[in-house]
């Protein structure tokens, strides 16, 4: 436990270093396009499945995103390990460790994209575009 806190405290600033362009796009357009207003004109309501299986596309499409950005923080992170281990048998290990979490990170990822399309064709619907 105590190892993975000092990871995330090491990879908390890429991070956030990488949502930077998110948030910056971030400003709400009003209705009368003013920025800051907090009106939100087009509020849609999940009304049949394929609104729900439009919300869930667009969720683990977010989550795919978010995971492929952490497994490459993950590699950046286990490189510099590796270059700065200096033959430290435990310092080679910790980053060895570090891969293992990009790999679990990209195979997550890769289930995000596949749980929507599994979804679909259990339940016959058709997908939007964007999955």
């Amino acid at each position: 436990m105590k190892k993975l806190i000092t990871l995330a405290k090491e990879v908390a600033p890429a991070a956030a270093i990488m949502l930077l362009p998110l948030m910056a796009s971030a400003a709400v357009q009003g209705p009368q396009g003013v920025q800051g207003s907090t009106a939100v004109p087009n509020q849609t309501s999940i009304t049949s499945l394929q609104d729900i299986l439009n919300s869930v596309c667009t969720i683990f499409g977010w989550l795919f995103v978010f995971l492929i950005a952490l497994a490459i923080i993950f590699v950046v992170v286990a490189a510099f390990k590796y270059l700065t281990a200096g033959g430290d048998p435990e310092k080679v290990k910790t980053a060895g460790g570090v891969l293992l979490y990009a790999a679990i990170a990209v195979g997550v990822a890769l289930l995000a994209r596949a749980i929507p399309l599994i979804v679909a064709n259990f339940l016959g619907a058709a997908l939007p575009g964007s999955c």
